[in-house]
Formats: structure tokens, C-alpha cells, sequence
């Protein structure tokens, strides 16, 4: 009797591990190539996962911002939104060492976010997605290890067709006047001084160096106002994902010294919001302020 009820037992869960429907994964992938994962989890629960994951794959955390709590300092309300901000100098450096510009979309980011009808989302830009908007095609193998590492991360599948992708022609490029190291000092200065918060500095170059890669100078600041931000994340959060803003300096082959950036009025564009144009307008005159006084 024991066997009977034992096999019966046994086939009774294989028969019903066979016919258990797979939970149904929600992707999304926007015109403008910006993928997005739907989850049951809360935005809080999602974020804590995610910065497990990447720190136990050697991926440092460069920043993790709360534009929620961010914005409530400031006397705004935002649902739920985090960007998570983190990289690996090994995969960066090699792209960069095709073109220093992607080093103002890197290191990557992952935002996390709830929707209007409660449920949580993890969006990205993947390494394909990134790589063709500066026109980068190699190595391969970076791109792929990125999607890859990308897709285990957020629980999207790892192969997701990306066309179309909008170009780095839409860089506002200036030449400065001065060294990298200065003209990274000017903008830093020139940031703290109109009341601004610097969330992070990233020095590409360095952290070429810390695996033995070799770049030219390239150093990235982050930094931002909380209320304008939220103010355009309560029109779409998901240009949370290129908040707080930033501005990247680098040296070229020929020894100039450039300061780059992808203004208000692009980043707008990207996610489609039309309700912002005073705020956007201030966003392109500040950009654009602080920028001059960093080259001149």
C-alpha cells in the first residue's frame, strides 16, 4: 500500500509540473527602443533585487536615486521611481575606445518605476540600443555580454530586435579652452554655485586604468534639481532614466578638449512630452550657462 501511494504521489506532481503555465512575461519596447518589463513586485523590492544582483556580478553601484523621495523634499508628489546607475570599467572602456561620446550613457542604468495603474516596471536601454546611437559596432562580444547580463537582471529576454535607434547628432559638442582636469573643476564649480546637486563624478579614464586598459581622458558629472526633474517626470516618468543630468568631458585623439551633453529639448523629445516647454526652455539656458563658463 505504501509503494501504491508513493508512486501515485510522485506521479501525481509530475503530471502537474508538466501542465503548470509559465508566469506570462510582460515586455514592452517603445519607438524609441526602450525596453520595459512589468513585474508583480513593489518599485522598493525591485530596486533592493536588482543592486543584489549587479554587486554579486562585480558590477559597482555608482548611484541609486529615489526621484520620489527627491521629489517630496521639495514639496512635489512622484509615484515611485529609482534609477539605478551602475557598471563594469572592463566592457565600458572598450566601447568608449570606439568612441568617447557613449561615455555619457554609460555607466548603464536601469529604471524602476510605477505606473498609474500600481504596477511596477523595470525599463533599460540595452547595449545594442546604446551602441547605435553613437554608431558603435564593435566588439560584439561587449554588446552581447551587456544585453546579457542587461536581460538577467531586469528578467527580459536577452535577444529583443532594436531598430531605428536616435543618433548622437542631436550632442550639443563644445571645445573648451583648458585642460580636462580644468574644465571638469570649472563645471563642478560652476554646478555647486547655482544651487545644484552633484549626484556623482565618474572617471572613465581612471577606471580604464584600474583594469589596464588604456583611455584618453573622459570624466562624466551627474547632477541635477530635483524639481525640475520631477516636473518632467510627472509627465513621463520614464525619462527618469536620463535623470538627474548630465555632461560628459573628454580629450580626442587630436588633444582637444570637448564638453558634451544631450540637452532638454532632446531628451523631451525622446519621451514625448509637450506639456514642459517653460521648464524645458530654463533646462536648455541653464545647460547652456553652465557649460560657456566651464569652457571659457
Amino acid at each position: 500500500m505504501f509503494r501504491k501511494i508513493n508512486f501515485n504521489f510522485v506521479l501525481f506532481l509530475l503530471i502537474t509540473a508538466c501542465t503548470v503555465t509559465p508566469k506570462k512575461v510582460m515586455i514592452t519596447k517603445d519607438s524609441n527602443q526602450l525596453i520595459t518589463n512589468t513585474k508583480e513586485n513593489s518599485v522598493s523590492e525591485l530596486a533592493e533585487a536588482i543592486v543584489e544582483q549587479v554587486q554579486s556580478k562585480g558590477f559597482k553601484v555608482v548611484a541609486n536615486i529615489d526621484h520620489a523621495a527627491a521629489a517630496s523634499k521639495v514639496g512635489l508628489t512622484l509615484r515611485p521611481t529609482q534609477t539605478i546607475i551602475f557598471g563594469n570599467p572592463l566592457g565600458g572602456t572598450k566601447l568608449m575606445q570606439q568612441n568617447q561620446s557613449i561615455g555619457l550613457d554609460l555607466p548603464l542604468k536601469i529604471l524602476v518605476w510605477e505606473d498609474e495603474t500600481g504596477k511596477a516596471n523595470l525599463s533599460y536601454y540595452n547595449g545594442t540600443a546604446l551602441t547605435q546611437r553613437y554608431q558603435i559596432e564593435e566588439p560584439q562580444a561587449v554588446i552581447s555580454k551587456v544585453n546579457g547580463a542587461l536581460a538577467k537582471f531586469t528578467g527580459s529576454p536577452e535577444s529583443i530586435e532594436i531598430t531605428a535607434v536616435d543618433s548622437a547628432n542631436d550632442l550639443v559638442i563644445k571645445k573648451s579652452l583648458h585642460s580636462t582636469d580644468s574644465t571638469f573643476t570649472k563645471l563642478k564649480e560652476t554646478i555647486t554655485s547655482k544651487g545644484l546637486t552633484i549626484m556623482a563624478e565618474v572617471a572613465h579614464d581612471k577606471a580604464a586604468a584600474s583594469v589596464d586598459l588604456e583611455l584618453r581622458p573622459t570624466r562624466l558629472l551627474i547632477f541635477g534639481n530635483p524639481k525640475i526633474g520631477t516636473m518632467l517626470m510627472q509627465s513621463d516618468q520614464k525619462i527618469g532614466i536620463d535623470l538627474p543630468l548630465k555632461i560628459l568631458v573628454h580629450e580626442t585623439a587630436e588633444g582637444e578638449v570637448l564638453v558634451s551633453y544631450f540637452n532638454a529639448s532632446t531628451l523631451s523629445e525622446r519621451y514625448n512630452i509637450v506639456d514642459k516647454e517653460a521648464v524645458i526652455t530654463k533646462v536648455n539656458g541653464a545647460l547652456n550657462a553652465i557649460t560657456d563658463a566651464a569652457i571659457n
